[in-house]
């Protein structure tokens, strides 16, 4: 702060003892407002950031705007130090303007354009001074000039301003994009500055055109001192943006506190955070320590987003623990300040949505593993219902082919006969037996054709008439078609045993995401699951696929048995 204090006074001192320059008060006067606006408020803004780079730029767009003074001098080399350096602050401050707020270049486009300024600030110009006769503009001899030639120095001086057009051109699409991307909270920061910054190409630009095309005179000399009054306001305009931002910090998070004291800030958190931090967006994600993994919402396992994406993670922690992680968008993470401060007011709420999203998170977990001991239970009748087909029943089937090529063998022995006659017929009620069995089990026709075909051969086997209304007509889930199935076959039984029902009707459709089986007879109807008919067990079984069960009476006497099986 001291050097740049003394630094701004270099081209105030300097202008006031030497009256004979060109438009000493000018320099006087805009000399030190320049300097010392950038210089001061480049180190306040690298004292509150010093991870930033935008201070950094600011305060040595100030230092160096201060040594351009000396080329008012009259002594050779101190002016050449200043006019070396004259035209570099004009370089920083597009290289600032480009960077702001982050303080780094985000793209090639940026980096292009920055670049191109250095270039025409230091090297170009470097050139141009080896030709450059400076006594022609009533300035200090210029010991650089080792050539002395005017018209190539013309020349270059109308490139450089040619192509100095094209870089301050190139600036305005730059902030464009970066207005484009920028939240709402960063718009109020950038809105200042960028009107400050808007002002001030307009004004080069004017200033690059009459070097270009020679127009001099009163019109260029009030460009100049309007491109140097939005020059020195722009520092000024930054900290204006930076009030309005630290302002609308301290409206959000108490917006944001107001929201969580309010009844429904449970519900609300999500859009609650979402307003303060000006990001529609944004998701919150939960740490659950049991699984060390974040969860969404709803309990299911989501990760944290990758380097270089377009959202970025912001972990709230509660005593040096993780408690949830706000996902937002990438622009956001340089404001790392409000982000911490909306964590902190809202972490009560985020830990007892923590708490939530691990208990959804051990459902989910539940439900998967209820899921796969529902397959593995299905997998393995399958495998007993094919065990049973291709061993025991093939066995039995081969007993009795054989039992009856005995008995046609026995002739005269009537009580052998007979008592071949009694196993076959034994063997073969075994047989029906086993096979029954085995269609408890598993049925076959499930996994051979479907729940549909399944549905037909119950109905046919059933010893009432029963009429199949309905059925999905397409193949479903494993676990859905194998719980509809036994829905069926289970009612269907009960019906045969207790109803005393002359004719029943099964109906199995789609519904929003769901199958909807029901079967209705009209027998004598009171049907209780609690008096171990089988349908307590049945229900069991449904709730291993998240379905429920209803048993009800029909209109006009009998039993509705519903089922609602999800998929």
């Amino acid at each position: 702060g001291i050097a740049g204090f003394i630094a701004g006074a270099v081209p105030l001192v300097l202008a006031l003892s030497a009256p004979d320059i060109n438009d000493p008060e000018l320099i006087a006067v805009f000399g030190p407002l320049v300097g010392w606006s950038f210089i001061g408020t480049g180190l306040f803004a690298w004292y509150r950031r010093p991870d930033n780079r935008f201070g950094a730029l600011m305060t040595a767009v100030g230092f160096t705007w201060c040594v351009s003074g000396l080329s008012v001098d009259r002594t050779p080399g101190v002016f050449a130090v200043g006019y070396v350096v004259g035209s570099l602050p004009f370089a920083l401050l597009f290289h600032m303007l480009c960077a702001f707020p982050t303080g780094r270049l985000m793209d090639r486009f940026s980096r292009f354009a920055v670049g191109l300024g250095y270039f025409l600030t230091t090297v170009l110009w470097w050139v141009i001074l080896l030709f450059y006769d400076s006594t022609r503009d009533n300035w200090a001899t210029n010991p650089l000039n080792a050539f002395d030639d005017d018209r190539i120095a013309d020349f270059l001086i109308v490139v450089q301003s040619v192509l100095g057009l094209v870089a301050v051109l190139m600036v305005p699409l730059i902030l464009r994009r970066r207005w484009v991307r920028a939240s709402g909270s960063q718009r109020q920061v950038l809105m200042p500055v960028y009107v400050a910054a808007t002002i001030l190409i307009c004004l080069l630009t004017l200033t690059l055109l009459a070097d270009v095309t020679g127009v001099e005179g009163t019109v260029e000399s009030s460009v100049d001192i309007a491109g140097l009054v939005a020059l020195a306001a722009i520092p000024f305009a930054f900290l204006f943006g930076l009030m309005r931002s630290r302002l609308s910090r301290a409206g959000a998070i108490s917006d944001l506190v107001a929201r969580l004291a309010a009844d429904d800030r449970r519900r609300g958190l999500r859009d609650a955070l979402a307003d303060a931090l000006g990001d529609p967006g944004l998701t919150l994600l939960y740490w659950v320590p049991a699984q060390s993994r974040y969860v969404n919402a709803e309990g299911r396992p989501t990760a944290l987003p990758r380097p270089f994406d377009s959202r970025v993670a912001t972990v709230v922690q509660d005593r040096g623990k993780p408690v949830a992680a706000i996902v937002h968008d990438a622009s956001l993470a340089e404001e790392q300040d409000l982000i911490a401060a909306v964590g902190a007011a809202a972490t009560l709420t985020l830990e007892n949505e923590r708490l939530d999203a691990e208990l959804r998170a051990k459902i989910e977990e539940l439900r998967d593993q209820r899921r796969r001991s529902v397959d593995a239970g299905l997998e393995e009748r399958r495998r007993l219902e094919r065990n049973l087909h291709d061993g025991a029943q093939q066995r039995l089937v081969s007993m009795a082919l054989k039992l009856r090529m005995a008995r046609g063998r026995v002739k005269d022995d009537r009580a052998t006969e007979q008592l071949l006659a009694d196993a076959a017929a034994e063997l073969d009620a075994a047989l029906e037996e086993l096979r029954e069995l085995a269609r408890g089990i598993h049925p076959a026709v499930l996994t051979d054709r479907g729940l549909d075909a399944a549905l037909e051969t119950l109905a046919h086997r059933a010893p009432i008439p029963v009429e199949l209304e309905a059925t999905p007509g397409e193949r479903l889930p494993e676990a859905v078609e194998a719980a509809a199935y036994f829905v069926v076959a289970e009612a269907l039984t009960n019906v045969a045993k207790y109803a005393s029902a002359s004719h029943a009707t099964v109906r199995a459709v789609r519904d929003n995401g769901s199958v909807v089986v029901e079967v209705a007879d009209d027998g004598v109807g009171g049907a209780d699951p609690t008096k171990g008919s089988g349908l307590n067990g049945l229900a069991d079984r449904l709730c291993s696929v998240d379905g429920n069960l209803e048993i009800m009476d029909a209109r006009g006497g009998g039993t509705v048995v519903r089922a609602e099986i999800p998929f």
